[in-house]
């Protein structure tokens, strides 16, 4: 090769090289500019998701603090008002439960998108949590305008909706803040809305509470944590305790342990007041807990009281979110093995709509529980759509009959039907019963002619602090409580009622076990018998079979020489061994939450029981 051709040749390389590295510069920025990009539409998408729910497609809490903000600057000078309305969805758990989330996150779509269609121009919509939405109105004129938009809110949000092939219904209450002028900040209104909204739900469903500055200091979801904390640290929370009196007998067998908050500010609170937020705040765990350990501590104090008696039990009441958590079990036993209380003492009183919060987690809870030793009742039994499908499953030891019942019982035939069969239920699963809310002498003779085992309530004695039950207890271990022999009769002193037989003792040669808790597992023992059965002749060919109550012998009729046979009591698996698990209880839901598809119409079904409704914790003043 010629040395021109040799200098061209490089020059024509030269000029390759220099293309190729210019398109791969080209490429490079290209590439860069793409990743830019991408990087700038993640971080949007980052962004969004932070002021956005992903659910409803709604501006979440923050998006609404911003709004809020540039709303309430703009504000200013403008003849209307601005109304902030919390929307708290009622019954969204249950549908939750009862269908699973994807159905849940369908109806909060299908209300978000109800709500946005009848927005004004400049009215503003967001998601606060889970079942709440925050509507910001810049057209509000006084609080009459203020109240009729929310009640036509709630009239909107009750109309049925078509979901899952299902017609569902939920209802909601409004807490709502006027902002008239210049002055409280975007989260002191939020938070004012929340206090309103707190004081709806307490009223019930579709309810509308605009904020007043009186309800600043009531206690709300928003300082709760801050007043709870400063009450355990003061003790201002105190147990008093309701007494249990064997109806059999007439001796105080133990009481239910009650709790108050007696606040410096507020006075004595009601449970009315403070046990919902707990719940809702999920302080009810650090709350539960002292009580724990407090009546624990209690108990063992009662061992020493009367160390020649079986000593007296106490109940305590037991929350969701308590049982919502792995470790109770170990709470339970830490309580019991710090304060030197029996096992056998401590009664666990758990309601039906703990054990709906979450059926699986409160089993595996409960079961390692009751392998402590400590004994199991379920409270407001009655009242539930699917209580036995607990009990079966639960190996539950106590039924405790709702107030609601008790208070009929004398009065209704229909209540008086359904506590005679709680109490022939219980008798045939090998349960004891309670009576709650007891306070005339009439249901006292009803109760003890139907074969109710134990009562509490004010016609027995009101709830008492310890020192007072101690005082009882001493009392009524020499002096019985009496009971009309018949019902409209008085009491009379000494003699009892010849159904269920008053046990004769004699002071001077001693007694034993006045304060036995009836185990109505004991084979062979007598029963009250209950009204049903009275006058009643055997049925032909029927033999009588012993009752599984446990008496003192003085009740029973018959008097053969020869005593039949016990037969096996019947007793249910043992939670604490293992065992097959049992078949998931079929749950049915509500008649007012399911209606037939594209009628509307209220689904037939069998009657039942009273369709549960989430109760007070106890009554005024623990009765």
């Amino acid at each position: 090769m010629s040395f021109p051709t040799a200098i061209a040749a490089v020059g024509i390389e030269t000029g390759i090289v220099a293309a190729v590295t210019g398109a791969v510069a080209i490429g490079a920025s290209m590439v860069a500019i793409r990743a830019r990009h991408a990087a700038t539409s993640v971080q949007e998408q980052l962004d969004r998701l932070g002021q956005y729910d992903a659910v409803s497609d709604l501006p979440n809490r923050q998006g609404l603090r911003n709004w809020l903000e540039i709303d309430l600057a703009a504000a200013e000078g403008q003849t209307t008002d601005i109304g902030v309305m919390i929307v708290d969805l009622d019954r969204l758990k249950h549908v939750n439960d009862m269908f699973g989330r994807e159905v849940g996150d369908k109806l909060i779509r299908a209300v978000a998108d109800r709500i946005r269609s009848v927005l004004e121009p400049g009215d503003r919509l967001a998601r606060f949590g889970g079942d709440e939405f925050v509507l910001v109105s810049n057209g509000i004129t006084g609080t009459n305008g203020l109240s009729g938009y929310a009640a036509r809110l709630i009239r909107l949000i009750e109309q049925p909706y078509a979901i899952g092939g299902q017609t569902l219904r939920i209802t909601a209450n409004v807490g709502a803040v006027l902002v008239t002028g210049p002055g409280p900040s975007a989260d002191e209104i939020i938070r004012q809305a929340d206090v309103a909204r707190y004081q709806a739900n307490a009223r019930g469903s579709g309810q509308v509470v605009i904020f007043e500055p009186a309800m600043s200091s009531a206690l709300s979801p928003t300082n709760a944590e801050g007043l709870v904390r400063e009450a355990l640290e003061k003790g201002a929370f105190r147990l008093v305790y309701q007494p249990v009196v064997d109806l059999s007998t007439g001796y105080v067998i133990g009481a239910e342990a009650l709790l108050r908050w007696v606040s410096t500010d507020r006075g004595t609170l009601s449970p009315d007041e403070f046990i919902p937020v707990l719940e809702e705040t999920g302080l009810i765990v650090k709350v539960g807990t002292w009580v724990l350990q407090e009546a624990c501590a209690q108990a063992a104090r009662l061992r020493t009281l009367l160390p020649d008696h079986s000593p007296p039990t106490i109940t305590i009441n037991v929350s969701a979110r308590q049982l919502a958590q792995d470790s109770f079990a170990e709470t339970v036993a830490a309580a019991l093995r710090t304060t030197g209380a029996s096992e056998h003492q401590i009664h666990l009183e758990i309601t039906e709509g703990a054990l709906m919060h979450d059926v699986s987690s409160a089993w595996a809870v409960l079961r390692q529980a009751k392998a402590l030793g400590v004994k199991l009742a379920l409270d407001d039994f009655g009242t539930g759509y699917s209580s036995l499908s607990y009990v079966r499953r639960f190996s539950l030891d106590m039924l405790k009959i709702d107030k609601s019942f008790i208070d009929g019982l004398d009065s209704s035939p229909e209540d008086r039907a359904i506590v005679e069969h709680v109490i022939g239920l219980a008798e045939a699963l090998g349960m004891t019963t309670v009576a709650e809310g007891v306070e005339r002498p009439e249901q006292l003779a009803w109760l003890r002619q139907l074969g109710c085992r134990m009562a509490q309530g004010y016609a027995l004695s009101r709830p008492l602090a310890p020192e007072d039950l101690e005082a009882l207890l001493l009392r009524r271990a020499s002096e019985p409580f009496q009971f009309a022999t018949t019902i409209g009769e008085p009491p009379t002193v000494g003699t009892g009622n010849p159904r269920l037989g008053t046990p004769k003792r004699s002071m001077s040669s001693g007694w034993s076990n006045p304060f036995p808790y009836p185990d109505p597992r004991t084979p062979g023992t007598s029963s009250p018998t209950r009204a049903s059965d009275a006058g009643r002749p055997p049925k032909p060919g029927a033999e009588r079979r012993p009752s599984s109550h446990q008496g003192d012998g003085s009740g029973g009729s018959d008097t053969s020489d020869s005593k039949p046979a016990a037969g096996p009591p019947m007793i249910f698996a043992d939670p604490a061994q293992p065992a097959s698990p049992p078949p998931a209880p079929r749950v049915e839901p509500p008649e007012d939450l399911l209606t037939s598809p594209g009628t509307g119409a209220s689904r037939v079904s069998l009657p039942r029981f009273r369709e549960f409704r989430p109760t007070q914790p106890d009554q005024p003043d623990g009765s």
